[in-house]
């Protein structure tokens, strides 16, 4: 079962491997507001019991990671989120034939200011990050940038 966030909707996609083409297929079970926090009656009826259990696993670390978030400056949360968004990156290059030059330019020179920044800034050696169970990589990362989003809106 994969919880998959698209704007304010949160999407129950049950995976499985088809017997007959034995291909990966996903089915939308169910879905509910992103900003619910339990586990909804109409959610619950239509996913098996270990679903509900992965389900409310989500949701409490969807909550913790979101509580963490709150508490750490927009500046923490946006580096620790810079290495997946670039991972992220480094596949989309790998995909496509051709970059744009400007695209390209403006990349080389946020890495060349990145990497003098880096080089100023006083490493340290802290553990602060909260432990997911449930949440996939992708839908954790969606979080942080939804908190970046919001707090660049609320500055401009």
């Amino acid at each position: 079962m994969e919880f998959i966030t698209i704007g304010e909707t949160i999407k129950c996609v049950r995976v499985f491997d088809d017997p007959d083409s034995g291909k990966e297929q996903r089915l939308v079970v169910t879905s509910f507001h992103a900003q619910v926090d339990r586990l909804a009656p109409h959610v619950a009826a239509a996913l098996t019991l270990d679903e509900r259990k992965q389900l409310e696993s989500w949701l409490a670390d969807r909550t913790r990671l979101q509580s963490e978030l709150e508490e750490k400056s927009i500046e923490h949360t946006i580096l620790e989120t810079l290495p997946a968004l670039m991972l992220q990156a480094v596949d989309a290059l790998n995909t496509l034939d051709t970059v744009d030059l400007k695209i390209y330019e403006a990349i080389t020179a946020s890495l060349n200011d990145l990497t003098s920044a880096l080089e100023r800034a006083e490493s340290h050696t802290t553990t602060n990050s909260v432990e997911l169970d449930q949440m996939q990589g992708n839908e954790e990362l969606k979080e942080r940038l939804d908190v970046i989003r919001d707090n660049l809106k609320k500055r401009s």
